[in-house]
This record gives C-alpha cells, structure tokens and sequence, in this order.
C-alpha cells in the first residue's frame, strides 16, 4: 500500500510521440496489482468534479487520468483532453497532454497525494492545494487571459501552435505560412508603428493632424513645465506618463496645481521604482464621456466595449473596504486566464480617489448607491467591460478603420471617450484618448456584460482564411535517404522554379540541398526547420531512437512513407492527414494508400534504384501537394 500511487520517470515531449498525437507528458504510475474499486473514490471525485457524473471509469488507473485532465483544465475549462494509458511490466505509463511542463507535473503528485489520502482515509486540504496550482499555472506564460485566448483559437482549429523557448513567443503554423508574436503583437507588424503607438504624445499630435478628434496637450519634464501647461489648457485637466499602458499612473479630472504635481511626481517614482527611463508625462484637456475600447484587426472593425470604473454599490450595512472585498471574491473577478474581470486592487489612487469624494474605505454607502473607484476604467484596473459592438454608429466604425489605414499593425486598440457611442464622433462629446498596438482582446471574447466577440478567432482568421492554411506540404517516413531528398528537391524544381525546402535526414538538416546544421535534439532540428519564414516544403526522416526519445515534434503530414517500420515508426501513420498517403516499402513494391486502400502498386526490380521507384510514386502526387496548400 506504501507505494500506491507513486510517480517515476518523466518524461515530456515537444509534440506527437509513440504515445500520443500530442504534445504530451509521459509517466510511470504504480497500483496494487490486487486493485482498488472505483467506489472508494467516485463520491469524494464527483463532489469536486460533478461533470464527472456518470462517467466514472471501471478502473481506478482511468479514473486517476480522468482527474488528472479535470485538473489540468484549472476549473476554467482549459483546452486539454488527451490522454493514453499502457502498460510497463507492473506500473502504468500515463501520456496526458499538457500546456505548461512543470505545472503538469506539480498536478501529476496533487492528483497522487489526494488519491493517496482517499485510499488511506486521511484528510486533503484539496481546495487549498488546487488553489496553489492555479495561482502557479497563472504565473507560466501559458496564464494571461490574452495569449491564452489566442493559443486555444488555433489549437481549436487545428493549427499547430509551439510555445519557442528561445525567443519566449509562440509559433502558429508552419514555414512560410506561420506567425509568430507573444499576446497581439506579431512578427508582421511594423516595428516602427508598435514603437510609435508607445508615445502619447507624438500619437496625439499624428491624429490631430489627420482631423481625428483628441484633446489638445503636451508632453512635459518638469513640474513647472507641467504646471504652466496645465493652466494654459484649463481645469479639470489630465496627466499621464507618455509611455504609459494598462492606464497606470493616469490621474483624471485633475482640478488644481497641487494635483497636478502629485499626479507629476507619481509617474516619476513610478519610473525610479520599475527601473526604466523616464519619458515625460502627458497633459491634457479632460473630456468626459464613457471609456470604449474600439478594435481594429487587419485594418476592419471588429469590437467595440464599453469600461465602466470599478464600483461597488452599497447595502447601508458594509463599510466600502467590506464591500471590495465582497466584490473581489466573486467569481468573475478570478483574475485568471478566464475570468473577465480583475481583482479591484487598494492602493493609493483608489484612496485618493475616494477622498476627493469626501468619503474613506470605512465608509458606510447607502443601499443602492453605486461607489466608483477610480478615475480609469482599465479592466486591468477593476473596470467592468460591457459589450457595445452592436451599438457603434458606422460613422464612428469608419473613424477606426481610417485610423487603422495609418498603422501598419494587426491589432489596433482606440481608447475614446464617448457620452453615446451609437452617435457619430462628429457630432462632439467624442475624444481619442490613445492608440494601442497589441491591445487585450480577452475582454471582448468574455465581457462581464453582453455577448461574446471571438476576437482570438478573427485573428486566427485574418492569419489562416482557410482550413490547411496553416501548412505546408510535409513527408515524413522512417528510411528517407538524403539522395532521396535531393532528388525530390530536383524534381519539385522543375515543376515549380525557385522554392523553398528543407529535408531533415541522419546527415543533418540541408536547405535546398545544402547541407546547414544538425542538433544533438531531434525535435530542435525539426522546430529549427518548421520556424524558416520562406520554407515552402519539408520532409522528415524519423528513425525509431527519435520517435522515442523526442517524438516527430511537427503534427501532420500529407505523406507517410514506412519500409519495415519497428513499432513506434510505425505510429506515423497516425500524421497522416485527411486526404493523405501513405507509401508502404517491402522488397519488391512501392505500395500506395489512400484512407486505408490500396490506391496504386510501383514495382521495385532493382534494390539499388528503390530512391527513384519511391520517386516516381510520389510524384504522381506533387502537382495535388502543391496546389492544395497554394
């Protein structure tokens, strides 16, 4: 019993591999060969996972992995539902798939030990202990609402997506048709216009030339720069930092010099504290209105939302601290990847802010009356996100996209003040605050009020317009030579002039022919080759030791070619894709399948010109490869 539910040798692997078609985290379980019955644990299981109801497995083993997937999900319904399970002598080998390798580890014992605890009747502070999973699972770059959004939008549509270590961003799809990027910010966006979307300032002064409404104001480096510009615009006035995000260190409707100084001096230690340079800070006309968020991606209106500061609203009973706290703990407010709203933070600002209200976290609202926090309505600031995309006046959806036309980004976030948005700008009480390059977009795909605009999968559509858009033609097989390769490389170039391929062989990776570097990883080669921005065509040589050990890393091919594979080559027809072959090798035949039926027969009379044969065969099939990923 001691050894119930221990855990050995882990294993993860970068992708498809012998034991799942997944990236997928490997590992040994022990059980008592005699065995436990479901029923010790199927109460205590459902009382915490009642989607489970119903479907409690036979087998302890498959119950453990069931829970094991169930936590994997955080209770915020991650996309993770893969898992395998084998034998290795008299301990199971459980394959499940994974976002992030440690978490899943950590969850792996969390699973064991409450198991562990049921088995032996002991008590499990599991609430607290998954907590802390959470809280970890939301520190991995796997945890921003954003990115995650965006990972589970291809992973949905089946693109591949690869977490690149190297470069700390994520890769979607594969070779000339991948994009690259880390939250809305993607390797084809101008460096130069993401830079640009940094500077208040500089934005301001563009849009004012363009005849876009935006308050008049002026970047400044000294309190008495600020003060003198402060007065010139007139009271209530706003101050921001110039190189500002989130709406941190913004301070509204400032109505004095002594507030202008303060908000001054707060961006400056904001600036010592977080060790960056300081850039100035912006100040400018107030204008008043509601805070929208309007999007833009690829140059079209996608979203509009509305952000409403954060607020209580008082039952005559709670203090107003109580009442954040009540607030706070709701379930909206997780402030995990899933969760639409943030935790309402008490800080300085917010103090501030309610005493220009002649108020205190001690005091007491009456029951009903609604009392706002702070001055911004950022969600990251506890604002709350209300859905307007149906409102938008056209006018005003015309008005973000001929500002989008001036960007050359994917994503462009316009922050406005509006007193009614469904009215067009140009009828006033409309004002252009700020202009984001890789805004959020987890708000629209999960605003606190309204319906759900899936942005993450507009994006993925303005990337990938059709399915299989994603890729490029693949082969991948067991015995792949590098004659074999250079020869098909010969033959694609005199069908098609000028592409771009790579081959992954025993000798290393080669580029259109040439010889350019081999790693001791497997799977590093494969990534290496998949991450060339031109790469119009890969074929990969997988022997068994690296299916193995690394596994294929790349999901999906159009062509599997085996000539008396072992047994975890031979799980490369699971890559095959829809529509695809597989070329089966024996001694004296190219066989050629399609969905599992024999499709066409090559014959082999010489051993030594097998290559050519296997050739031939293929390129019976290159115009089709070709013209379906055009």
């Amino acid at each position: 019993m001691e050894n119930d539910f221990k855990v050995s040798k882990f294993y993860a692997y970068n992708g498809p591999n012998y034991y799942l078609d997944r990236q997928a985290l490997v590992f040994n379980l022990y059980l008592d060969p005699k065995g436990y019955r479901v029923d010790l644990y199927e109460k205590k299981v459902i009382e915490k996972f009642p989607q489970l109801e119903g479907k409690i497995p036979e087998k302890v083993v498959d119950l453990f992995a069931e829970v094991l997937i169930q936590v994997l999900k955080m209770d915020i319904d991650l996309y993770i539902n893969k898992y395998s399970i084998s034998l290795d002598k008299n301990e199971y080998v459980i394959a499940v798939e994974y976002l992030d390798e440690y978490i899943t580890e950590d969850a792996v014992y969390f699973v064991c030990d409450w198991f562990r605890a049921m088995t032996e009747d002991k008590m499990f502070d599991f609430d607290n202990e998954f907590e802390v999973l959470q809280q970890e699972f939301d520190k991995t770059v796997f945890g921003g609402p954003t990115i995650y959004s965006l990972i589970e939008a291809g992973l949905k549509r089946n693109i591949p997506v690869h977490f690149l270590e190297e470069e700390n961003q994520f890769q979607w799809g594969y070779g000339k048709k991948q994009i690259r990027g880390r939250s809305t910010t993607f390797q084809v966006d101008g460096i130069k216009d993401t830079e640009f979307t940094m500077y208040k300032d500089m934005v301001a002064d563009f849009l004012e030339m363009c005849g876009f409404p935006t308050p008049k104001g002026k970047n400044c480096f000294s309190a008495e720069e600020i003060v003198e510009e402060a007065e010139k615009l007139g009271f209530p006035c706003v101050v921001k930092p110039v190189a500002g995000h989130k709406g941190q260190g913004v301070t509204t409707g400032i109505e004095s010099v002594s507030e202008v100084i303060k908000a001054y001096n707060n961006i400056i230690t904001a600036s010592e504290t977080e060790g960056v340079q300081f850039e100035g800070a912006l100040v400018q006309q107030q204008i008043y209105g509601t805070d929208h968020r309007l999007l833009s991606i690829g140059g079209k209106f996608s979203a509009a939302l509305e952000r409403v500061p954060a607020y209580v609203e008082g039952n005559g009973k709670n203090t107003i601290e109580e009442l954040i706290q009540t607030e706070n703990n709701k379930v909206v407010r997780l402030d995990n990847a899933r969760s639409p709203l943030c935790k309402i933070k008490i800080d300085d600002d917010l103090k501030d802010y309610l005493v220009l209200q002649d108020i205190s976290l001690s005091s007491i609202p009456a029951e009903g009356k609604k009392i706002y926090l702070r001055r911004v309505a950022n969600i990251s600031q506890g604002g709350v996100s209300i859905n307007v995309t149906d409102k938008i006046h056209p006018k005003n959806i015309k008005l973000v996209e001929d500002i989008a036309k001036f960007f050359d980004v994917t994503c462009l976030g316009i922050d406005v003040l509006a007193k009614d948005i469904s009215k067009p700008w140009c009828e006033g009480d409309f004002g252009i605050i700020e202009v984001n390059a890789g805004p959020g977009v987890f708000m629209h795909l999960a605003p606190a009020i309204g319906g759900s605009i899936d942005v993450p999968g507009i994006i993925m559509k303005k990337f990938f317009p059709k399915e299989g858009f994603e890729r490029i033609p693949i082969i991948a097989g067991n015995n792949l030579s590098l004659d074999f390769c250079k020869m098909l490389y010969e033959k694609l170039n005199e069908m098609k002039w000028g592409i771009e391929f790579s081959s992954l062989t025993e000798e290393g990776i080669h580029f259109n022919g040439e010889y350019f570097f081999k790693n001791k990883d497997h799977y590093q080669n494969v990534k290496l080759i998949l991450r060339k921005p031109q790469l119009d065509f890969a074929i990969f040589n997988h022997n068994q030791d690296d299916i193995l050990d690394q596994g294929t890393y790349h999901e999906g091919a159009d062509i599997v070619v085996l000539e008396n594979p072992k047994y975890a080559e031979a799980t490369l027809k699971r890559q095959i894709l829809p529509g695809g072959f597989l070329f089966e090798i024996d001694e004296e035949n190219v066989i050629v399948y399609q969905d599992d039926e024999e499709k066409a027969k090559y014959p082999i009379e010489n051993p030594a010109n097998k290559d050519k044969v296997l050739l031939m065969a293929i390129e019976q099939k290159l115009d089709t490869l070709i013209d379906k990923y055009e």
